[in-house]
């Protein structure tokens, strides 16, 4: 008698050998040959309309038993033995294991990073993976309740598994090598609209963005974390496009022992996680010409907004902040404030003001 795991072994080599044309030829091959064998046995009862034996032949050879209908010749009884039965249980096994094996290639690929996503659009990308860091960005991304629902995707090239599996929001692809175009490809990064670039080094950091910059979209917000300005100052020359942030711990902590609660303000600011935060949206195209101040009063006692600054560039090159109240403000300016949670530009009525 063959062991029962050894007969599992045999299934599961089958199922996954087997492709899903053949595997679904097998289900209505089996069904008509059944249907053509009651009907020449005479069982017209079972026989007569195509969905009932199609129900039937579903519940023997699903639980192994009879439900409304069986048969009531003794041909069709023998069928039901030596036919229906063993081939039901033979392809309903066979089809449950095709199934499972599909959900664990899934899940597997899901934990490998191997799944492709050509088809994301308006996304997020994360290039690179340092467990703190990374964790604290994707934790601050989604603290921001009133975003735009983009999904986040983390690419890295490190031998890890996804380290947030049970996050919806977040999906995870392991590339060989961030210079590869067909990789790129492979996260959609042409129409990634906001990609954040933080190396183990400022050297990967800088490598990384100089690789990605020719494929990325035109309007995608990209933005780069240096240690050292001066490989911040070597990308902006090469890529003015691409915002760097460099790393202020020396200037942060001359300002808490020069102005004690310095820091607590820049980490609220900083922070979608609790108080008020720093954001940012565009003037639309306005019929009037508007000044610093009106912009400031209004927004402060309509929508408890801070207006704090202002630039024309995307990434904030010619940043004023604190300006002149009667300073003239252009249509399709950014304009940076405060406020407890974002508030979209569409959100204001701007031909009020």
């Amino acid at each position: 008698m063959i062991p029962s795991k050894r007969i599992n072994r045999l299934f599961r080599r089958f199922a996954r050998r087997m492709s899903w044309p053949a595997m679904f030829t097998l289900v209505v091959a089996q069904a008509l040959i059944t249907y053509l064998l009651f009907y020449l046995a005479g069982e017209h009862e079972l026989v007569s309309h195509p969905l009932q034996f199609i129900y039937y032949n579903m519940v023997v050879v699903s639980t192994v038993g009879f439900g409304d209908f069986s048969p009531v010749t003794h041909a069709g009884r023998l069928i039901v033995s030596f036919w229906q039965i063993p081939s039901g249980l033979i392809i309903f096994a066979s089809f449950i294991g095709k199934v499972t094996q599909l959900f664990i290639n899934i899940a597997r690929r899901n934990m490998n990073g191997t799944n492709d996503f050509y088809h994301y659009d308006d996304h997020i990308l994360l290039l690179c993976w340092d467990d703190h860091s990374t964790r604290q960005i994707v934790k601050l991304i989604l603290g921001d309740k009133k975003r735009q629902k983009r999904q986040i995707l983390l690419c890295v090239t490190d031998d890890i598994k996804n380290p947030f599996p049970d996050n919806m929001d977040v999906s995870f692809a392991r590339l060989r090598t961030f210079s590869d175009k067909k990789e790129l490809d492979r996260v959609a990064i042409s129409k990634a609209k906001r990609i954040i670039v933080d190396g183990k080094s400022d050297d990967e950091t800088l490598s990384i963005a100089l690789s990605i910059a020719t494929f990325a979209a035109k309007d995608a917000n990209i933005s780069a974390h240096f240690f050292d300005k001066t490989k911040a100052q070597l990308l902006k020359m090469h890529c003015p496009h691409i915002e760097c942030s460099i790393d202020n711990s020396a200037k942060m902590m001359v300002r808490s022992m020069q102005d004690p609660g310095s820091s607590q303000v820049t980490e609220q600011l900083l922070s979608t996680l609790s108080g008020a935060t720093l954001y940012c949206l565009q003037l639309p195209e306005l019929d009037k010409e508007l000044t610093f101040g009106t912009l400031f009063n209004n927004l402060k006692e309509n929508y408890q907004m801070t207006l704090i600054g202002l630039s024309y560039f995307k990434n904030g090159d010619d940043m004023q902040l604190n300006p002149a109240l009667d300073l003239p403000i252009k249509n399709g300016c950014y304009l940076h404030y405060i406020a407890h949670e974002r508030i979209d530009a569409e959100a204001i009525s701007w031909q009020s003001i």
